[in-house]
């Protein structure tokens, strides 16, 4: 399963995207998750990075090869954006794990620009998730950080395996 806000966006005419529908695609993929979590009881990974990192293209390679998680794809930029995802899968008894895709911004930039138009975020809004990005931790929640550079290649991985975790 793939969870992610702008899927909700999507019309026939392609993305649309307004503050409202926007904060009803955040309203329902909440909902989703949480009535998906009453009979799937795999692990939560939460795909992280900003736009033009590559998360819906790792995460759509992850789906298609495995069917071990439910897979949530957005920028998460900060903790308190991350917080609500956490709380669900919490409340669930799900583990969450944390995926991010660490770009440089100018390669995030690039990767935008080659996107489909209805699909291309303004530079100013890719540069200000670029420069209020918190990174995950496993403070937050998480049983595991991994951190992957722009190749899909692992940077990093932090793991709690503490019972509970």
């Amino acid at each position: 399963m793939h969870l992610n806000p702008d899927h909700y966006l999507q019309t026939d005419a392609g993305r649309v995207f307004t503050i409202e529908r926007n904060a009803a695609a955040w309203e329902q993929l909440y909902a989703d998750l949480s009535a998906a979590l009453l009979t799937d009881r795999r692990r939560i990974v939460m795909v992280i990075g900003v736009q033009g990192a590559g998360k819906s293209t790792w995460t759509q390679n992850q789906v298609s090869t495995s069917n071990d998680a439910i897979y949530v794809d957005s920028t998460f930029a900060t903790a308190n954006r991350r917080s609500n995802v956490i709380a669900i899968a919490k409340a669930a008894g799900v583990p969450i794990s944390a995926v991010w895709l660490k770009v440089e911004l100018e390669t995030a930039l690039r990767r935008n620009r080659n996107r489909p138009v209805d699909e291309i975020v303004p530079d100013a809004a890719v540069e200000n998730v670029f420069k209020i990005f918190e990174p995950p931790s496993l403070s937050e929640g998480f049983r595991e950080v991994v951190i992957l550079g722009d190749a899909f290649d692992s940077i990093q991985q932090i793991s709690d395996h503490r019972p509970g975790c």
